[in-house]
């Protein structure tokens, strides 16, 4: 690192602190942050506990030409061993919060859990978010990847939803402008999701709970909830079987490099057995693919975001 790269990197450094009231960590690896638990260090991240703080990291990190990620629950990531060279925008508990609204209305900040929210709307006797149950992530992930379980999705009960702009200005969607696909929204670039509105259903608590429980106990059979993962690693492919079947009928499961294996319960979960890197990972993923695609022709692509540098 040069002379004049220390000193810009200690000026935008303090910078931060003067923008961010709440943490700030420098050179942490990622994967405290994820739930795979990968990933190398990123050069700073924020904690924002304010609509006020994010448009700060967003226009700073514009003006010193910064890269910028948003890192919500951490689900769905691969974080390279070489970590994340910018600012990490961390929304989790920091920015986090649910209400009911109108009396059929869930409104959440972006850092909002899916346990959180759930919880919100059983608590209100409000149907439509129970696909949620026993799934890792936060609203803003959420929103950005249209999650979904069960045939059911966030776009299924959205009504609106806000977020920052690259030039840090603040846009509330409405549902008619909304563009949704399987595992995606349609964003623009370089924007942060701060929060959303949800349109629920009146519906008797016991109902709720019960759906709920079905629910996580389907995850319990046929899930490794207990193992650290990133969720489903691989997007279903179009006309073609599941990817967790393609997986196991080419009798992948177990098969591991060094930390990094592939589930023995379900074949579209790749698990961190202990001290997995995210070159173990990478590397498990490649070979699974070169194997689906030379057995059934079947091209598998990543459900995972891969993101920073290799070491």
């Amino acid at each position: 690192m040069t002379m004049l790269m220390t000193m810009e990197r200690k000026e935008w450094q303090r910078r931060l602190g003067e923008i961010v009231h709440g943490r700030i960590a420098f050179d942490e690896p990622l994967a405290a942050y994820t739930t795979l638990r990968v990933g190398g260090p990123a050069d700073a991240i924020v904690f924002p506990e304010s609509i006020e703080e994010i448009r700060g990291v967003v226009r700073m990190t514009r003006a010193q030409s910064l890269p910028l990620l948003v890192l919500g629950g951490g689900s769905d990531v691969v974080v390279r061993d070489g970590g994340f060279r910018g600012v990490v925008l961390r929304m989790g508990r920091n920015f986090a919060g649910s209400r009911v609204i109108a009396g059929d209305r869930i409104e959440a900040r972006a850092g909002e859990s899916f346990p959180s929210l759930l919880r919100t709307a059983r608590t209100g006797s409000l149907a439509g978010l129970e696909f949620l149950a026993t799934v890792p992530g936060c609203v803003g992930g959420g929103v950005a990847t249209n999650v979904g379980a069960y045939g059911q999705w966030f776009a299924d009960v959205l009504v609106s939803y806000t977020l920052l702009d690259r030039d840090a200005r603040e846009t509330n969607v409405p549902r008619d402008q909304m563009e949704f696909g399987y595992r995606y929204a349609r964003l623009p670039e370089g924007s942060v999701i701060t929060g959303a509105v949800f349109q629920l259903t009146m519906k008797p608590r016991d109902e709720i709970e019960e759906t709920v429980r079905n629910y996580a106990q389907s995850r319990r059979d046929s899930q490794p909830l207990r193992a650290s993962s990133a969720g489903c690693i691989f997007k279903n492919p179009d006309n073609a079987k599941q990817a967790g079947y393609l997986i196991d009928k080419a009798g992948l499961k177990g098969m591991a490099v060094g930390g990094a294996a592939i589930s023995e319960q379900h074949g579209n979960f790749l698990i961190n057995r202990g001290g997995a890197t995210a070159n173990d990972v990478l590397t498990l993923l490649a070979e699974v693919r070169k194997i689906v695609k030379k057995r059934y022709d079947v091209e598998l692509e990543p459900e995972v975001r891969i993101l920073g540098e290799d070491e």
